[in-house]
């Protein structure tokens, strides 16, 4: 053996996988792995390295040697470059052609194809009809089959064919968010581009970023009244109604995002606007229980972290029900901090009841019946997606109880990560959220990938789709999820 100090890296995956350790001894450059396959046996790695004196790096980056500091600057270092993937130059392609604020554009591709599908509500068979004028039928009818069962279906029942083309054509927004972000984010891969600390800093100051997020909310506001006369003043069929009510709903759970960032922003649009996009979800009391979501993450306490091997449809009643509990407790304290009573018109639980009650009113007496179902409908379709999405983001993960009685410190670890290129532009980075846990005041323009924080095997959108069917969730994510926890623990009795 070389005397003198060793200087270790253990190498460590972004989910904690499958990944044997290294370790690098910088006196001589030589690389000693260890043939274990399991992060019980690497932790038993690192104890032993560091009963024996090793000083020891830990670098959780995914298939990554980083440099570890050296005593001396003439002892040779050894860095293994990661194996980029197939689709790292059409990530950079990308990020180049949409520099800035523009890289966020797509986000509006939501609301577009809100508009998209609400024409195709209302002239969807009428848009088919013109395209199969165009085409040889038969031999475009023997090409799909489907087309076949259709024109039977247009002999026995024309009006109900109009209205499942109608209702297919009006769900274009949740083949935005459901179909065509999945795929993008195939495509795109991950982000391996971080931006520089000069380039964060030019871009927290930006005001550009801000006004997109103002832009979104105009545009959703615009949209709903727009449907909500469609649906009153056009003789739509009831299955296209349902289909603009779920493409509404998939682009009020981005509106939640939306709110998300307001919430947290300091201009003094942001609050006044997040009230206003929150208003259309009937969910105005979010932007006070999220305050509370943040202090209780991770915990037995927090109503919007998913325990371990709890479904879906256990989680959301207890979530929503546990947000409304959270704000009043939150408001009421505030009232008793001010000396104000629970009468007092300074009590913001009256506005967050009585403000989307006045836009429910609005909206009957301006588009009947039908444009208030369809504003009802989109609000509680918009909730349960923001649930979904609530139960995906810390499902599992559980910070450690101190002898004190208090929770350990926020950290990366609890919250699940996701670095999908196409869907951070969409959604403005929310998949970041460990970073955003840890520094809650960041602007969405500069949250950066945690590698530490254990890591979602798809995007958000086929996480949430997952989530509906509870087996195959837990499948996929309870020894994700119990790993990370292991990992945790292990690593803070290091």
């Amino acid at each position: 053996m070389v005397e003198g100090s060793y200087i270790a890296s253990l190498e460590m995956s972004r989910v904690f996988g499958q990944q044997p350790a290294a370790y690098v001894c910088h006196a001589t450059g030589v690389v000693k792995r260890a043939t274990c396959s399991s992060y019980q046996a690497r932790a038993t790695y690192h104890r032993k390295a560091l009963k024996a004196g090793c000083h020891l790096t830990v670098t959780p980056r995914f298939g990554t040697l980083c440099r570890a500091s050296s005593a001396r600057a003439d002892e040779p270092q050894l860095v293994r470059q990661r194996s980029q993937p197939w689709n790292y130059k059409l990530g950079a392609v990308y990020q180049n052609l949409l520099p800035g604020p523009l890289l966020f554009l797509p986000s509006l591709l939501q609301p577009v194809s809100t508009l998209i599908s609400l024409e195709g509500a209302a002239h969807g068979h009428e848009w088919v009809h013109w395209l199969l004028s165009l085409l040889p039928v038969p031999q475009v009818v023997m090409q799909f089959p489907v087309l076949g069962l259709v024109d039977v279906l247009y002999q026995q029942h024309i009006d109900l064919a109009n209205g499942v083309l109608d209702a297919a054509i009006s769900l274009v927004g949740i083949y935005f968010s459901f179909v065509l972000m999945p795929a993008m984010d195939a495509v795109l891969g991950t982000d391996l581009h971080p931006k520089s600390m000069a380039d964060r800093k030019v871009a927290s100051e930006d005001l550009r970023y801000r006004a997109l997020l103002w832009t979104w909310v105009g545009l959703h506001c615009g949209l709903l009244v727009l449907c909500a006369d469609a649906v009153h003043g056009h003789n739509m069929h009831p299955l296209a109604c349902l289909g603009l009510m779920l493409t509404l709903g998939a682009e009020g759970a981005l509106g939640f995002v939306v709110s998300h960032e307001l919430v947290h922003g300091h201009h003094k649009m942001d609050q006044w606007l997040a009230n206003v996009m929150l208003c259309t979800t009937g969910y105005m009391h979010w932007s006070v229980s999220h305050i509370a979501h943040h202090t209780q993450v991770a915990t037995i306490d927090d109503p919007a972290s998913a325990r371990l091997g709890e479904s879906l449809y256990c989680f959301v009643p207890r979530s929503v029900a546990g947000n409304w509990k959270d704000a009043t407790c939150l408001e009421l304290a505030r009232l008793h901090t001010q000396k104000q009573t629970p009468l007092s018109l300074h009590n913001r639980m009256f506005l967050w009841a009585a403000a989307p009650l006045g836009m429910l009113a609005v909206m009957a007496s301006a588009f009947g019946p039908e444009g208030m179902t369809l504003c009802v409908g989109q609000a509680a379709l918009s909730v349960l997606m923001l649930e979904d999405a609530n139960y995906v983001q810390h499902y599992g993960l559980q910070r450690t109880k101190l002898e004190n009685g208090r929770y350990e410190g926020v950290k990366a670890e609890h919250s699940w990560n996701a670095n999908w290129l196409f869907t951070n532009s969409c959604m403005f980075q929310l998949p970041l959220h460990s970073d955003h846990h840890l520094h809650g005041a960041k602007p969405y323009q500069v949250l950066q990938d945690k590698r530490e924080a254990p890591q979602l095997p798809a995007s958000y959108s086929v996480m949430a789709l997952l989530a509906m069917v509870p087996i195959a969730f837990f499948t996929v994510m309870d020894p994700r999820a119990i790993k990370a926890v292991q990992v945790h623990n292990d690593l803070e009795q290091l």
